[in-house]
């Protein structure tokens, strides 16, 4: 049983929700940790933050192809029941190949830096008829940011809340969920940015196949503002729906190994990401 409940919780890898796998743990107290190594591929000018939802950030310029490979650490821990405390942490390799319009040459640029620093609760509240609502709040602490040749540190400047329901019919687990991300504006020494908010709606289910494995899907749609740079709007709305696949495989009561796949379904979303995530409690 304790095996079904795990592949029940952590299916939702392959969805927006990273950390809606800690249900499993609910009863018990400890630390849990995820982590998360994944490879986003995109063919637009458009730069994008991963965590806690998927945005776009930094100002468009002329390139041509992009690929990010991201390692993130998430940690949580009770506090009292029904709350927990979350904290997560990453960095990346990012290649991209760029024209230069000032030599009409084609080039690539690689970049490895420490990504971004977030913490956050979250809140489960008692069961509604076949439901069980959860909360989360985060903030990030610090966020490493480069536009052009620029880099630049930003401190508690972006905040994400999200709302879910959860439930189970055998044999299938599935949530529904709302989230809003809040950016302030980036002062960069080439200009200030106003990236946009996001809002988001998404749903995702996993079928439990046997005690130790489960195939996940997951459906999202976010909206993000317009963008401004120097107070002039620089985008228009943007749209980003995606669609994940994966699977998850129980390695033991404690432990779980997720494998998904996500692709974009505009012009604005990136074109695939593909991930693999360990799950574990100490």
């Amino acid at each position: 049983m304790k095996k079904l409940l795990f592949l029940c919780c952590a299916g939702v890898l392959c969805a927006s929700d990273l950390i809606g796998v800690d249900s499993l743990f609910k009863q018990q107290s400890g630390i849990r940790s995820i982590t998360s190594l994944s490879l986003l591929s995109t063919g637009n000018p458009n730069s994008y933050r991963m965590y806690p939802n998927i945005s776009v950030e930094g100002a468009d310029y002329a390139v041509e192809d992009t690929k990010v490979l991201s390692l993130r650490q998430t940690l949580i821990y009770t506090l009292i029941k029904d709350l927990d405390i979350l904290t997560s942490f990453g960095g990346n390799y990012r290649r991209e190949e760029v024209f230069d319009f000032n030599t009409f040459s084609y080039t690539g640029n690689n970049l490895f830096q420490f990504n971004s620093w977030w913490i956050g609760l979250m809140y489960t509240a008692p069961k509604v008829f076949d439901f069980v609502p959860q909360i989360t709040v985060q903030t990030s602490i610090i966020e490493r940011e480069k536009i052009l040749d620029e880099k630049q540190n930003f401190y508690v400047h972006s905040q994400s809340f999200k709302a879910s329901l959860r439930s189970y019919s055998d044999p299938i687990v599935y949530s529904v969920y709302a989230s809003f991300d809040h950016n302030k504006q980036r002062k960069f020494h080439s200009g200030k940015i106003m990236y946009g908010n996001g809002i988001g709606v998404g749903a995702d289910a996993s079928l439990i196949l046997s005690p130790k494995f489960s195939f996940d899907v997951g459906l999202e749609q976010r909206i993000q503002t317009p963008q401004k740079i120097d107070g002039y709007q620089s985008t228009g709305w943007r749209s980003i729906p995606t669609l994940s696949l994966g699977m998850t495989y129980s390695l033991n009561s404690t432990s779980a190994f997720s494998i998904s796949g996500m692709a974009g379904g505009s012009s604005s979303a990136p074109d695939s990401v593909f991930g693999i995530s360990f799950w574990k409690k100490f």
